[in-house]
């Protein structure tokens, strides 16, 4: 019914005009004809019987009709650019544009861009027409003509900022002109003014600064678009460059802003001794989880803080003592946090035995661990047990080879020269 209407609709607008050769009711027949077979896809039947009514009446209209007609179908162009032609060298002032439009469409159309370039340039050069412009220019880019090409994007890109238009320039400029920096400054620009633009457009300079291995760029690509979509994607890509960057303010900076990994700015406060920021976190997180290794890790920083600034007092220790039991008693169990616990235990002569049962539990789930070695060595040592103490420590070594920490240096002097003392004096009797 809605075909039938618009049918009508255009009958009536069509007789309306003033037939020249074929009377109105004629000339409304044929016009239904025309768009029947158009509407059951013969586009050749309706090609020919609007190039009928032109040629009977001269309205030009049937005209452009007929030109879409051809664009439908393969072997119908030849006429219709005949009688564009035609029409296009009769007039001396063309104030309409769209015969030559469809003439060139229709070129293109048969792939002859030479004939399609030559009208362009006759009869769109001078168009103020963004259409127009865009056209033409990428008719100049197909037959190869890239800086002209570019001069015409410009051209329409000056009438409307569009992305695609702009995507056309880069193109050109990346691929056909080899002028990288000239594609980026141009992205660059456009974001700048239009922050709202297609996420098309940051990728785009995204993959040109990744030619560059300008990953600094990129990282600050993706934080402008995360602050338009916070997206996963965009922030695991914030991370991951800022970790390969060694960006580690920027990255604690970015995570205190947008709330989405505590567990990472937590590492980081570690990584950069900022105690107080990670204390504070760690109590959120035991208070947020009730999960005890939280108040391991509260009691480690707190210790590290005080070591750090070569403060340790009797409180300082207390409070680890305090944080550590509790930990203990709600259940942590992981080798690090028994081995961190009965190494203080033991260093600072706060509980040696119960120090080394700690270490012994951990060390009962990584046998080979040379740092849960040395605290039990350690341990052992503090209780007089060199003989035993020299034995674990060489297994260190044996395990390490040249020992890098200077506490596990110090301990295998200190034990080393405790065993040479025990043989000494047994070579004295």
């Amino acid at each position: 019914m809605e075909r039938v209407k618009i049918l009508f609709l255009l009958i009536f607008f069509v007789s309306g005009l003033n037939a020249t050769k074929i009377d109105g009711a004629l000339e409304d027949s044929l016009i239904v004809q025309a768009l029947l077979s158009e509407d059951d896809a013969n586009y050749p039947r309706s090609q020919e019987i609007f190039l009928e009514l032109y040629k009977n009446t001269g309205k030009l209209e049937y005209l452009i009709q007929a030109s879409k007609e051809a664009m439908m179908y393969s072997g119908g162009e030849i006429e219709v650019i005949g009688k564009l032609k035609e029409y296009l060298q009769k007039q001396n002032n063309l104030k309409n544009l769209t015969p030559a439009r469809m003439l060139i469409a229709l070129y293109v159309k048969m792939g002859d861009l030479k004939q399609a370039e030559k009208y362009a340039n006759l009869y769109l050069s001078k168009s103020d027409d963004i259409d127009d412009i865009t056209l033409l220019a990428t008719i100049k880019s197909e037959v190869g003509e890239y800086k002209e090409a570019l001069r015409y994007f410009k051209k329409a890109y000056k009438v409307k900022r569009d992305d695609k238009i702009l995507m056309e320039m880069v193109s050109i400029l990346e691929k056909k002109l080899h002028k990288e920096k000239r594609a980026i400054k141009l992205l660059r620009k456009h974001i700048r003014k239009n922050p709202d633009a297609s996420v098309a457009i940051y990728f785009k300079l995204i993959e040109l600064y990744a030619k560059r291995k300008n990953f600094k760029q990129i990282l600050k690509i993706y934080k402008d678009l995360y602050k338009r979509d916070p997206q996963k994607y965009f922030f695991k890509k914030i991370v991951s460059l800022s970790l390969y960057t060694n960006d580690t303010k920027g990255l604690i900076k970015f995570l205190e802003q947008n709330k989405g990994d505590e567990g990472l700015l937590y590492m980081l406060y570690k990584d950069e001794n900022r105690f107080d920021k990670a204390i504070k976190l760690a109590q959120k997180r035991f208070q947020e989880t009730k999960d005890p290794k939280w108040l391991a890790e509260k009691a480690i920083l707190i210790y590290e803080s005080a070591y750090q600034k070569r403060n340790i007092t009797p409180k300082t220790l207390r409070t680890f003592q305090k944080l550590f039991e509790k930990a203990l008693k709600m259940g942590v169990k992981e080798p690090l946090y028994l081995n961190y616990y009965g190494y203080i235990l033991i260093d600072h002569d706060l509980n040696i035995e119960k120090g080394i049962k700690l270490v012994k539990e951990a060390l009962k789930v990584k046998p080979h661990n040379s740092y849960y070695l040395d605290s039990l060595a350690w341990g052992l040592y503090k209780l007089g047990k060199c003989k035993e103490a020299y034995k674990i420590m060489k297994k260190v070594i044996a395990e390490e080879g040249v020992l890098k920490e200077n506490e596990m240096k110090t301990h295998w002097e200190s034990i080393r020269e405790c065993n040479k003392r025990i043989d000494n004096s047994s070579d004295m009797f």
